[in-house]
């Protein structure tokens, strides 16, 4: 009798059009549901991707001494790919001028995340780069540049070694996480590093090594890093490196956390 009830009152509530009504409401509800989820999971990974720039790669490892190959060859036996760079700070001259400058050696792949940017001349339109600084080349910032009273082409003095001028550098993703990033930027490549005489004992450089790859081998590979850290040596994720934009991260998560609970209210008022 109770099940006759049931089927009765059923058929009665959808020849009355309320069932219709209710089934709408509820593809409508699913449909904001949904879109609102996607929505809020693309812009935060959006958001952590974009924020990876800033470490020039998913993970990076920092020390004041050069890391040893067993770093690599972890990293390589995961799948991951590898770029390094060496910042420091040195006098470097043209023409007469001298001008204290924040050297940076880097790879032919940096950065892993992220893309630099440099222009042809001074107050030139610039362009993303895919490459970095052939060896026997520099490129300088705009303040350097202007500094120095130099233009592509011209001849600087680097340690030993004279390098010349190939572009003007305009962007860098991960400038942010240079100490000495108050002073300007040359960029120079890491085969010219050690015949420049310029790595003394004493000398404030920090060696880096960029990682980037699948976020479970990224996060198996940190997981193997932290207990193998030793003097010196330092790891740093989005999680430590900077609290700002950890700041930034948790309230853009949590802005999206609450768009989506009031989805699940405006459903739950649409359904009743």
């Amino acid at each position: 009798m109770l099940i006759k009830l049931v089927w009765r009152m059923l058929v009665r509530d959808f020849r009355a059009g309320e069932l219709t009504a209710l089934g709408v409401a509820l593809i409508l509800a699913v449909a904001a549901l949904t879109g609102v989820g996607f929505l809020s999971d693309r812009v935060e990974r959006g958001l952590a991707r974009e924020s990876h720039q800033l470490l020039g790669g998913d993970l990076l490892l920092t020390a004041d001494h050069p890391w040893r190959d067993e770093w690599r060859e972890e990293a390589t036996r995961r799948g991951l790919a590898i770029a390094e760079s060496a910042s420091f700070p040195s006098m470097v001259s043209s023409d007469g001028h001298s001008q204290l400058a924040d050297l940076k050696a880097v790879t032919g792949n940096y950065p892993l995340r992220g893309t630099l940017r440099t222009a042809p001349g001074l107050n030139q339109a610039d362009a993303p780069r895919r490459d970095t600084p052939a060896p026997g080349s520099v490129w300088l910032d705009e303040r350097l540049m202007a500094d120095l009273g130099a233009r592509p082409g011209s001849r600087i003095k680097l340690g030993q070694l004279e390098m010349t001028v190939a572009a003007v550098l305009t962007f860098e993703p991960d400038r942010g996480f240079n100490v000495f990033a108050l002073a300007p930027r040359l960029m120079f490549n890491t085969a010219d590093l050690v015949p420049s005489g310029l790595v003394l004992p004493g000398s404030r450089i920090r060696y880096r090594l960029h990682l980037a790859g699948d976020d479970k081998e990224i996060a198996a590979y940190q997981r193997w890093a932290k207990d193998r850290l030793g003097r010196g040596e330092q790891l740093e994720s989005l999680d430590n490196a900077r609290p700002e934009l950890r700041n930034v991260l948790e309230r853009a998560q949590r802005f999206l956390r609450l768009a989506a609970l009031m989805a699940v209210v405006l459903a739950a008022v649409a359904m009743g």
